[in-house]
């Protein structure tokens, strides 16, 4: 299959070192922004509770939420139980570093190489968020003061978990990081099309274009 060619303005060296540098930059500033978040509505809590879950920390109305897990049987919320909260910001700086090196070696095995380590951050956060959500909701205590079936909270969307209806969404800290994947792809593109020619085959191509003068 025959890659379309990218557009003249993508091809230009300064305008892919520029979207690799803008990657860079939206993956460091995901690490100070929100990457999900739930809301627990009930007739008790009209205004709802909130969960937020940051790249390094979880924070809103946990000791509320807490009470009402401890009620239900299911394990306490808190930052340092969860070891994501810690590779995480580790694995947004390394992308981002990635993306750095790349914006100045201009390679498009780079670029790939980069797109697939940021393909598998976040393959590992959907994975990672997903083993959680079940296993808060379905490891619950028998000995619990009250007693519910199973479940396993909804990662984007809503549903009805007891009395209470429960809302979830992904924020920015995860649409930026997509971006940035957006803008390397771009980039590959380009590049796939306008990479640069090994040394030797330049060389060779100058001396041919400084010979034919002669010739002629």
């Amino acid at each position: 299959m025959k890659l379309l060619p990218a557009p003249p303005m993508l091809r230009r060296p300064v305008v892919q070192r520029a979207l690799l540098l803008a990657a860079a930059g939206l993956l460091v500033a995901a690490v100070f922004l929100p990457l999900w978040g739930m809301t627990l509505v009930s007739v008790q809590y009209p205004e709802g509770l909130r969960m937020i879950v940051y790249p390094t920390f979880i924070t809103g109305d946990i000791t509320e939420i807490n009470l009402l897990n401890k009620a239900i049987g299911m394990k306490p919320i808190f930052n340092d139980f969860f070891l994501e909260l810690k590779v995480l910001p580790v694995a947004f700086a390394a992308l981002a570093l990635l993306c750095v090196v790349g914006a100045f070696i201009r390679r498009a095995w780079w670029s790939l190489l980069s797109l697939l380590a940021m393909a598998g951050v976040g393959g590992y956060g959907l994975w990672s968020m997903r083993h959680r959500l079940w296993q808060f909701g379905n490891e619950l205590s028998p000995t619990a003061a009250m007693t519910i079936d199973p479940f396993t909270p909804p990662m984007i969307g809503s549903n009805q978990i007891a009395q209470f209806a429960t809302y979830s969404y992904f924020s920015w800290g995860t649409t930026l990081p997509l971006i940035a994947g957006g803008l390397v792809l771009a980039v590959l593109w380009a590049q796939l099309g306008t990479g640069r020619r090994p040394n030797r085959q330049r060389a060779r191509a100058k001396s041919v274009s400084e010979l034919q003068p002669a010739r002629s």
